[in-house]
């Protein structure tokens, strides 16, 4: 049986090779003009499709478009500085899912570096090896990332749906092709707890010239904030009282809300907002709940910074 240490120093080549292979936004790469398309399938079967567009020339510089519905957020990044501009108040339901794609954090060792096992596993019909994170609480979840087993490179990632909850997100990594001297994958999709939810396609990946510096040119009435120039460990829940159950509520019934939230520096939220309900008499319980939650901020460098996400209230009624 191989040991801690030895179980420790594959998680982190498993990384690093995956690194090596597919991480287009490293020191030194060449600028890229990178556009998806993509389809998000809602639990009653709608589909809303969307358009992400990233146009990238280093970590210091770089300029993100993400359309659809009625709803346009642009990011731009010039040096230490980040400009945040949504077009409406309301973030919607998988925002994350389409900025994870264009992240690097995955790659980053230290957010493994404790409570992990490495193991193989089966994903999508083939053999893979993973790191598997044990969470030291429950509202935690799992988390894993999985690795090709000959190639090396990513194809799945597993996390808990949403603060709060123990059903599983899994994301893969698909259609790997050549863009200079590293492999991308061309398809990505998501389950939310074994139902499709999202999927995105690469419809453009091209090497392009520096872009005129008028480009990253601040966008009016855009939110500043700091442009983290290393990956950025999210907020950590410390404190999530449950919502109280209205009253009414059916017995044996199980309700979820959906959330977007802002965590402060201060590890507290704001900005909160209802993005999915099924029953809107279950919000006001929610939005008082979610308020009192507290968080280990997120961090970048080893600096506290602000940072959007999406969490889920559970009301179950025995």
């Amino acid at each position: 049986m191989p040991s801690a240490i030895s179980k420790e120093e594959e998680a982190s080549a498993l990384i690093q090779r995956a690194k090596q292979l597919s991480d287009i936004r490293v020191d030194g790469a060449p600028a890229f003009r990178l556009k998806l398309s993509f389809k998000i399938i809602n639990e009653d079967g709608s589909v809303l499709d969307g358009a992400y567009t990233e146009d990238w020339v280093s970590e210091a510089q770089w300029r993100r478009e993400t359309v659809f519905g009625n709803f346009r957020r642009t990011q731009v990044a010039t040096g230490r500085k980040l400009w945040l501009l949504d077009s409406t108040m309301i973030v919607p339901e998988h925002m994350e899912d389409i900025l994870s794609f264009s992240e690097s954090s995955k790659f980053n060792p230290k957010l493994w570096t404790s409570n992990r096992e490495v193991q193989d596993r089966e994903v999508g019909g083939s053999s893979a090896r993973c790191i598997d994170k044990k969470n030291l609480v429950p509202w935690e979840g799992r988390s894993a990332l999985c690795f090709d087993k000959i190639s090396g490179a990513l194809t799945a990632e597993v996390g808990p749906l949403q603060v709060g909850s123990l059903t599983e997100r899994a994301c893969r990594y698909t259609d790997y092709q050549k863009f200079g001297d590293r492999i991308v994958a061309r398809s990505y999709d998501c389950d939310d707890d074994k139902h499709l939810r999202f999927e995105a396609r690469v419809v453009e990946l091209a090497a392009e010239p520096a872009t005129d510096p008028a480009f990253f040119a601040a966008p009016d009435g855009a939110k500043e904030s700091v442009n983290c120039l290393g990956p950025v460990k999210p907020p950590a829940p410390v404190y999530s009282p449950e919502p109280t159950v209205p009253p009414g509520t059916p017995q044996g019934s199980t309700t979820r809300v959906m959330m977007s939230i802002v965590v402060s520096t201060e590890g507290k939220p704001h900005d909160v907002r209802v993005i999915s309900t099924p029953n809107h008499d279950f919000d006001q319980a929610s939005l008082k709940a979610v308020r009192q939650w507290r968080f280990e901020p997120a961090t970048c460098d080893g600096e506290r910074v602000e940072k959007d996400m999406v969490v889920m209230t559970q009301f179950t009624k025995f």
